[in-house]
Parts: C-alpha cells; structure tokens; sequence
C-alpha cells in the first residue's frame, strides 16, 4: 500500500455519497453540488492520486491506485465523472459489496474509437493534449475544459473559476496528467459494464463533445438494466451547467 497522501474530505450526515473528479480536475469542481447534497446526505469527495491535495505515486497500477482509494472509502453510492468513472467502476469491480449504487456522469466505457466502437472521440485527440503536457499544464488543461464546457451559456466564466479553484486546492502532479490521458485512450471497461451487479444510472449531456450522444443509446443494448437519462442542453459537466436538473436525479 503506497504511504502517499490521498486526500479525502467527508461533509454533511445521512445515506453518503462519493464522487470522484475527472483529468485535470480534483475534488473542488464538485464543491457548487456539494453545498447542496450535505443538507441530506454525507458527502466523500476525493482527489484523485495526484490532483488536489493528494500526492502521485508513480509505482501504482491503475488497478492498485483503486484498491488503494476503495480501502480508505466508507459503503455508500458512487459517482464517477468522466475519467472518474473508470475509477469508481474498478472499485466496484473490486469491492461490489462496498458500493450500492453506481451514478456514471458523462461516462465512455470506451472513451476512445475502436472498430467495434464508433461513438467515441479518434485516439489522436488525447495524443494531442499529451504532447501540449510538454508545454505546461496551465494551458492544456485550459483547454480541455474548454472541449468539456463547450456549448455552455457561460462557458469562459465557468473555465476561469473551475482554473482558479484548481490553483487554490492544489496543481495537479504532471505524472498523474499524463498518467490519466493513457488511461482514457487504453482502457475498454465495455464488458464489465455489461455484466454489472449493482444498480447503475448513467447521466448524458446531449452537447457533449467528449462523449457523443450516441452513448446513451448503446449503451442500453449493452445492458438494459441500467439507467440512462440525458439534459438536452448540458455539455460535458452538467453538475456546473445544470446543478438544479442534474442533482433531481441522484
């Protein structure tokens, strides 16, 4: 077990939930939602390894960074945005009876195109953001938010806040950065999520420019058991676009 620090804040009381960020982001982008789920609930919001206030360990598996957060996590549901998602469903992998429910936002059990595959972004895109790493963090996670929240009324607004709250709880490890983008492009979780135990409820953006809206609909011939719904004008972070809509269906 890696003796790195995992940060890991817990608000609120009552049935908890825990959320886990996307690439390039950490625990802050979820504090608007959070100000309203800890008048019901306990809120776990965590950074991932390497962004926020928790360190990078290099020598960790995908695999073993999971294990690692799933051991320091409480039984509740979970929610996954984006690269989060692959985190939360490799603990649910691992530890099914830990988890009661599976909430997957602006999810791509395949983030990347394969030939079996075609509603996804070309592999090219991530190769791209890892080469502009090389250059600085600043401005390629800049950009990336700027692919996530396009379509939004208030987009530059929301770019330069969620950049600021970045800075303020801490810059991400630029291994972990790099780390995150071979993650997205190599990992295919596909036929996990097809055999799934647990109840699953997927929430889509239909702008999305990240994960098409195409989704949605596979992934009910995937497995009809889990539940998809979509906000017709939300792009890919529906939490900061459409907080009231999006939290209605947790």
């Amino acid at each position: 077990m890696s003796t790195k620090r995992l940060s890991i804040r817990r608000l609120g009381k009552g049935d908890t939930i825990i959320l886990l960020h996307g690439w390039g982001m950490n625990a802050a982008v979820f504090d608007g939602i959070c100000s309203e789920l800890v008048k019901t609930r306990e809120v776990v919001s965590v950074d991932l390894p390497g962004y926020g206030a928790s360190q990078w360990d290099g020598s960790l598996s995908f695999i073993e960074q999971a294990e690692r957060i799933a051991y320091e996590l409480p039984r509740g549901e979970i929610l996954g945005w984006s690269m989060g998602g692959l985190y939360a469903m490799e603990m649910v992998r691992q530890q099914p009876a830990q988890f009661d429910r599976l909430y997957l936002t602006c999810f791509n059990p395949c983030f990347v195109q394969r030939r079996d595959w075609s509603c996804a972004v070309r592999p090219e895109v991530f190769d791209e953001f890892a080469r502009d790493l090389k250059n600085g963090w600043e401005a390629t996670v800049s950009r990336f938010l700027s692919l996530q929240m396009h379509g939004m009324d208030n987009a530059r607004e929301s770019i330069r806040e969620t950049m600021k709250c970045l800075k303020t709880y801490g810059e991400p490890a630029p291994g972990a950065l790099d780390f995150g983008l071979r993650l997205l492009k190599q990992q295919d979780m596909r036929a996990l999520l097809s055999n799934i135990d647990i109840p699953v409820k997927m929430i889509f953006g239909n702008r999305d420019a990240l994960v098409p809206r195409q989704v949605a609909e596979e992934i009910i011939q995937l497995n009809p058991k889990i539940e998809v719904e979509s906000l017709a004008t939300a792009a890919h972070a529906p939490f900061l676009s459409h907080r009231i809509p999006f939290l209605s269906m947790l």
